[in-house]
């Protein structure tokens, strides 16, 4: 824990997402005049699909896809998709994993509040009769930029995890800094509370996790290289994944292609 607190810290010390100034005259003019709707979208290939630090592919490679319908007043509408293998000896395993999540951005007073009720699905899990996969988080983020430098709060709640996991609270920070207009740093600090962690056997818990990466952008490519870490041992870890060695840390490579289809 002490080690993850020190990596985000040092991390904080030079992070921020994109800044935003005061915008000129003529870009406000453009702004105004764009189109009401947008569908863009990206395709990436992961080295290891971590989710709050947790491998969901027994740190194997991840192909990846989403797509973003954007409307007017700031609203919009997503589809995101990935492989997946929570446990590679059973043959009800979920393999892929479709999550569909929507919101609306909204600027108070120079912080945009994204509020997104966001919906994780595992269509091809068999796991008979038992507690399934699927859950519902409502997650708010607060984003503040100072110039290149940015700050993310996020918080999530769901009323049941996966697996009848029980209530769940999840608190997060980001911090990225740009470094140039194709490079930039960022670290994440986050804490996930579940509240049938500690009824588990073996014995789990709540875990806080932290990552510290670098991006590169090439016209509508970005390679990320980022190490990724929680402090779960691999008795604890159990709670939240099944496959070996999926809370330990490791570096995570991401190579993302990004379009846009309309207008």
């Amino acid at each position: 824990m002490k080690k993850l607190t020190r990596l985000f810290l040092g991390a904080a010390s030079l992070v921020g997402l994109l800044g935003g100034v005061s915008a000129p005259a003529s870009a406000q003019d453009a702004a105004a005049a764009a189109p009401d709707w947008a569908l863009a979208g990206y395709i990436d290939v992961q080295s290891d699909y971590k989710f709050r630090g947790i491998s969901q592919n027994d740190r194997e490679p991840s192909p990846q896809g989403s797509l973003t319908l954007s409307g007017p007043e700031g609203f919009y509408i997503s589809t995101w998709a990935s492989t997946i293998d929570f446990d590679p000896g059973n043959s009800g395993n979920p393999y892929v994993e479709v999550d569909i999540y929507g919101g609306k951005h909204t600027d108070l007073w120079g912080v945009d509040w994204n509020f997104m009720p966001y919906y994780y699905s595992y269509p091809a899990e068999k796991y008979g009769a038992g507690p399934n996969a699927d859950y519902f988080e409502l997650i708010n983020q607060f984003t503040k930029a100072f110039g290149p430098v940015s700050f993310t709060a996020t918080y999530a709640w769901s009323n049941n995890l996966a697996f009848n996991g029980g209530t769940g609270n999840y608190l997060a920070g980001l911090a990225s800094y740009t470094i140039t207009d194709w490079l930039s740093v960022s670290g994440n600090l986050g804490h996930q509370w579940a509240q049938n962690a500690k009824y588990a056997v073996p014995r789990s818990s709540d875990y806080t996790y932290a990552d510290i990466g670098v991006t590169a952008t090439y016209k509508g490519f970005a390679l990320d290289l980022r190490y990724s870490g929680t402090d779960l041992n691999s008795g604890t870890c159990g709670y939240y994944m099944g496959t070996k060695h999926a809370c330990a840390g490791d570096v995570v490579a991401t190579l993302t292609y990004n379009f846009a289809l309309l207008p």
